[in-house]
């Protein structure tokens, strides 16, 4: 009985001590092989195109030497840089039909194109009305908005930007858990073509060379538990110490009640 005892006490012991959780397993952007640096030594980087999305926000700056020729669009735009506004929020929205509608100009179909695209797009229609003289158009997303789940701090976070990491995305979350599955973060992504999901690796410094290393608009990044957050061991050594002093006091107690008979 006693030689059954030992064996599962060592068992026991080793288990919730292979089950801490390490600091490779913790730690973000450590040296990675596959990191891919350019002929100067620089990080190899590409930030991916956006696509633009039924539902988006375009934020459309006009700037004009003589804002009375802008007529009609005046009472959709704010002193000094332009801006077409449609309630409390900044910008115009893509309908459901993939277009935007602009006074005057009338309804331009945007779905599908790239800033750049829908910019050169917008400008076309928007000079066939105004003169380009003295008068200057430009195109935007109002921001990125994206969704963050699990194990991190969970809700819709919004940053006015154009460009921004899925570190940035992390750090603005407030996001700070030891049980944060970081070799394993989804991030399910919409295009106009439908969704994508791919799972990515933010522990080792190779995921700076990926295009999900940026953020783009709509967004989910699920952060997945690690195992050992289901085993409740593994948060610290001295955590599982702890435990594992526990489990043995609870099996010679028992072992100390049946030896009595």
């Amino acid at each position: 009985m006693k030689r059954i005892i030992n064996r599962a006490l060592v068992f026991i012991i080793f288990s919730m001590l292979a089950s801490c959780i390490s600091l490779k397993d913790i730690q973000l952007i450590q040296p990675d092989e596959k990191l891919k640096l350019d002929n100067k030594g620089m990080i190899d980087y590409s930030v991916p195109e956006y696509y633009i999305q039924k539902n988006d926000m375009l934020l459309i700056n006009v700037s004009s030497t003589n804002p009375s020729t802008l007529g009609i669009l005046s009472d959709f735009t704010t002193s000094g840089n332009r801006t077409f506004a449609t309630g409390q929020n900044q910008g115009v929205w893509v309908r459901d039909d993939g277009k935007i509608e602009l006074p005057r100009i009338g309804k331009i179909e945007v779905e599908g194109l790239t800033i750049k695209q829908a910019r050169e797009k917008i400008q076309e229609e928007f000079y066939k009305i105004y003169t380009p003289e003295g008068t200057f158009i430009d195109v935007n997303l109002t921001g990125i908005e994206y969704t963050m789940i699990g194990e991190a701090n969970r809700g819709v976070f919004r940053a006015d930007k154009r460009d921004m990491t899925i570190l940035e995305a992390f750090a603005r979350s407030g996001g700070d858990n030891i049980y944060a599955d970081l070799k394993n973060v989804r991030i399910i992504r919409t295009t106009p073509d439908g969704t994508k999901q791919v799972h990515v690796d933010l522990t080792k410094e190779s995921i700076m060379n990926s295009e999900y290393y940026w953020i783009q608009n709509n967004d989910i990044i699920v952060v997945n538990p690690r195992k050992e957050k289901i085993w409740g061991v593994g948060l610290n050594p001295l955590s599982v110490v702890t435990t594992t002093m526990g489990v043995i006091g609870t099996i010679l107690g028992v072992y100390l009640f049946f030896d009595r008979f």
